[in-house]
């Protein structure tokens, strides 16, 4: 047993009974520690930076995506923001100069404009009046009327003034008389009834009507007989051509009258049939009797209109009779007209030549 006190302490009443082992024995001087060494430290190495890579290559689809779109979104704002801020710097001095010319145009304007009102000089009324003023300075108290006189002169004026308004509303409410009629020169009036004449000839060539022209010609030839006699012919008359051309239609119905007449007159022959199936082209009569008349008529009176005398067309016309004269009526008719205007007309060139008494 050992005594484990310590000095200045008593002694313990019980002695300790203790068993010890003996000691390992010491490590040599130059022993190290054993450990993992360089080749786990590499390979560890090796593990991190794989996992890093991984790591930032599959991690960032899954953490970045909704931030990298604002940010995106907010970098093109920015940028917008920019080029707009550019292009006002780039405007401005543009902007500065005209907004410094109208300025001025303004300020000349302005000093122009106050000017004009100080001055009175370009106004119309300004200048009248200022004119009126220097007249009215320039009077001496003794020159010029008196105020008597002015006042005279004024109630003069008025009544005068008066008088001119009473007569204005007289000869406003009196009725007012149609002038005279003046007869108009001799000269003037055989001209224009030599126009209206002129026109009337021409219309008549073209048988239209001339209705205007024929009272234009009563207007400058009002005592003239002869004139009047146009009136019937006014609405127009068929020309000598459209005769001419209607003298076929009238010659076939002619024939075919005359036929009806001839077949009427004398009994039926063998070779009447062929009067009805050619009508005008063959002529079939007994070899001891006369040709048709009605034939020979239509052939004359063909003659004559070929020559231009439709007189004496229509004279051949007159000889016919019965119904061959029916189906001529017409234009036997319209021929008539054609040729009385004709004769009006040259009446009436010779009436405005030697006016009748």
């Amino acid at each position: 047993m050992t005594d484990t006190s310590t000095p200045g302490q008593e002694p313990h009443a019980e002695p300790i009974d203790a068993h010890f082992e003996p000691a390992p024995d010491p490590l040599p001087a130059n022993a190290k520690a054993a450990g993992p060494g360089w080749g786990g430290v590499a390979v560890a190495a090796i593990a991190a930076v794989l996992l890093g890579a991984a790591g930032g290559i599959f991690g960032r689809d899954l953490i970045v995506p909704q931030t990298s779109a604002a940010l995106d979104q907010q970098l093109a704002d920015l940028t917008a923001q920019q080029a707009e801020f550019e292009r006002r710097l780039t405007e401005m001095p543009e902007a500065s100069d005209e907004l410094s010319s109208l300025i001025g145009e303004v300020s000349n304007n302005s000093r122009k404009l106050n000017e004009l009102l100080a001055s009175g000089a370009g106004i119309p009324a300004v200048e009248s009046l200022t004119a009126r003023i220097d007249a009215l300075e320039r009077i001496e108290p003794g020159e010029g009327a008196t105020p008597a006189e002015a006042l005279r002169t004024i109630t003069a004026l008025e009544a005068r003034l008066s008088a001119m308004e009473q007569a204005a509303a007289t000869a406003a409410a009196a009725p007012v008389a149609a002038p005279e009629p003046q007869a108009e020169p001799e000269k003037d009036r055989q001209a224009e009834a030599a126009l209206a004449l002129s026109a009337i000839e021409s219309a008549a060539r073209r048988g239209t009507g001339f209705e205007a022209d024929y009272r234009a010609l009563r207007a400058a030839a009002p005592g003239n007989q002869t004139v009047r006699r146009l009136a019937p012919y006014v609405s127009g008359v068929p020309t000598t051509s459209r005769l001419q051309a209607d003298f076929t239609t009238m010659r076939a119905a002619v024939t075919a009258a005359g036929k009806t007449d001839a077949a009427a007159e004398q009994p039926q022959s063998q070779l009447s049939w062929l009067n009805r199936v050619f009508g005008d082209a063959v002529t079939v009569r007994p070899a001891n009797k006369r040709e048709n008349p009605v034939v020979a008529t239509l052939d004359t009176a063909s003659k004559a209109l070929a020559a231009g005398d439709l007189s004496a067309s229509v004279k051949a016309l007159a000889t016919l009779e019965g119904n061959a004269a029916r189906a001529a009526q017409d234009w036997t008719r319209e021929a008539n007209r054609r040729i009385t205007l004709e004769a009006v007309l040259e009446d009436v060139r010779l009436s405005l030549i030697e006016p009748e008494n």
